[in-house]
């Protein structure tokens, strides 16, 4: 495939690679289609142009690190994937993502990106912690968050509007320490299946 020989960080499903010229485009899919806009509550138009000059901005910020998000299956870019606000003193930061096409949820690539964006913080960055707001109506994001390790920490009463009303906002952590407990119980786990495969 042409872009995978360019993959940084590598799953099963999907593969992480640098932002390239003409990943605008699907990025500003991600702000205007109505399917990604509504669970991430975007609310203004953007353009290809906007999202171009957006991303530099970004690429030139030494506290974000930016991914396109690609399936492995077609090799093409699907998504982004983000850790915006690195603080490096606290080793902490924001992570952010977003799959441009409904056709491409539920397929397991979300949830693999986050497992490959944790395991990056922690074990390649030295990061301690990682954060994020989600909506509380949004149970399939929060259960992929929870499974990956991360914990509700709070609750930002009315963060955001939309449709006509405010919605609840979950404040969601995973520390290192977090992590390496899924990690561990999913060895675990898998050590348990072997031997119950060869019993």
């Amino acid at each position: 495939m042409e872009h995978q020989n360019n993959s940084f960080l590598l799953g099963e499903k999907v593969y992480l690679r640098a932002f390239e010229e003409g990943d605008e485009t699907m990025i500003a899919r991600i702000e205007n289609h109505p399917d990604p806009r509504t669970t991430l509550f975007y609310a203004l138009p953007t353009s290809v142009k906007q999202q171009l000059h957006k991303t530099e901005k970004q690429l030139s910020d030494p506290n974000s690190i930016l991914f396109t998000i690609c399936s492995k299956h077609n090799d093409v870019a699907i998504g982004q994937t983000a850790f915006f606000r690195i603080d490096w003193i606290g080793r902490m930061a924001v992570f952010y993502i977003g799959i441009a096409d409904k056709e491409n949820w539920s397929k397991g690539y979300g949830s693999e990106t986050v497992a490959l964006m944790l395991e990056y913080a922690f074990d390649t960055l030295n990061l301690n912690r990682v954060h994020l707001h989600v909506a509380a109506e949004n149970k399939a994001a929060v259960a992929v968050y929870k499974k990956c390790g991360f914990i509700q920490e709070g609750t930002l009463r009315e963060a955001m509007f939309r449709n006509g009303q405010y919605s609840d906002f979950y404040v969601m952590g995973c520390l290192k320490k977090d992590w390496k407990e899924v990690q561990t119980a999913s060895l675990q786990n898998y050590t348990s299946d072997k031997r119950t495969q060869l019993n």
